[in-house]
């Protein structure tokens, strides 16, 4: 039984230890209601090396509340993180990962006999979630919580405003201070260390999402999982200003998906990457359940349809 079993939630699910995939080595947690399932499957992705608990709980959250709603939800390892194992030691690991989502897939349909998936993920759990979309028709929803995508012209004008607002720039500027100057005297080799060839120390490597390879193979992507049938939920945080910082930024870094009603977008300005506050997380769970409604009501409409047609 579900070891939260004080909580709301936990009073009306169970918690089982599944291990997935040819190997059984993928190790991974079925929340699911007491009665029997009525709701599309949810699957949680790892984000980055994060293990399935995720930033703050919040996958353990998400799955209580949603399989007290109906949902059976598994949240699962990537090989090589918590407790699973390196699965390939020939696939890349995207193409590794992607191979553990099919098979957490197939696991659900062979034994729940259910089908229609929604896929979750943060940054590189959206990642994943939108490329596996793209090529499993299984896939009926995405959740996509700051997920890649290249920057735009209107995106690098508003983070000049933003910077330019910053009463410490012009500080900096006025006494020969901060990044700016830095990169002056770099340009003029007279930088600190006097070899003008000093980098900025960057936290991590940033992907270059403006090439043109990146931008056509995103681009396919999204247009794939729309036809592939999937709904797609975006929620962008300004925990990531550098590399989005405006709700509709999604589109007009791929002007030629045609997304038609498929896609909601969201921009939580005032919210971190991980969603560390409280606060934030309760609106990310308001909009789920808005979108999940509306995922449910069109699969409802899907099939009456196919009843009335016999």
């Amino acid at each position: 039984m579900n070891p939260d079993a004080d909580s709301p939630a936990g009073n009306q699910t169970t918690e089982q230890v599944v291990l997935f995939g040819a190997q059984a080595s993928l190790c991974g947690l079925l929340v699911r209601p007491v009665t029997t399932p009525v709701r599309p499957p949810i699957i949680l992705l790892n984000t980055g090396i994060i293990h399935r608990v995720g930033h703050h709980r919040m996958n353990v959250t998400i799955a209580r509340l949603y399989a007290s709603k109906g949902h059976p939800v598994v949240r699962f390892d990537f090989g090589g993180i918590g407790d699973s194992p390196v699965q390939s030691e020939t696939l890349a690991p995207l193409d590794a990962n992607l191979a553990s989502i099919t098979d957490v897939c197939d696991w659900l349909e062979t034994n729940l006999g259910q089908s229609g998936f929604i896929l979750m993920g943060l940054c590189s759990g959206a990642d994943h979630s939108i490329i596996h979309a793209s090529r499993d028709r299984r896939i009926a929803g995405v959740v996509l919580v700051d997920p890649s995508i290249p920057r735009t012209f209107l995106f690098f004008v508003k983070n000049v405003a933003r910077v330019l607002s910053r009463r410490t720039v012009w500080v900096n500027l006025a006494t020969g201070r901060g990044n700016t100057w830095a990169r002056i005297r770099r340009l003029m080799g007279r930088s600190a260390d006097g070899s003008g060839q000093q980098k900025r120390k960057e936290p991590f490597a940033r992907p270059d999402m403006e090439n043109p390879e990146v931008i056509a193979f995103l681009e396919k992507t999204y247009q794939d999982a729309v036809n592939n049938g999937a709904r797609i939920l975006a929620i962008f945080t300004g925990g990531h200003d550098f590399q989005h910082n405006y709700r509709r930024q999604l589109v007009d870094a791929l002007p030629r998906v045609e997304f038609r009603d498929r896609l909601d977008l969201h921009f939580y300005a005032d919210c971190d990457h991980t969603f560390t506050y409280e606060r934030h997380r309760k609106r990310l769970l308001v909009e789920l359940d808005r979108w999940m409604d509306k995922l449910l009501l069109e699969q409802e409409k899907v099939k009456r349809a196919r009843r009335e047609l016999g």
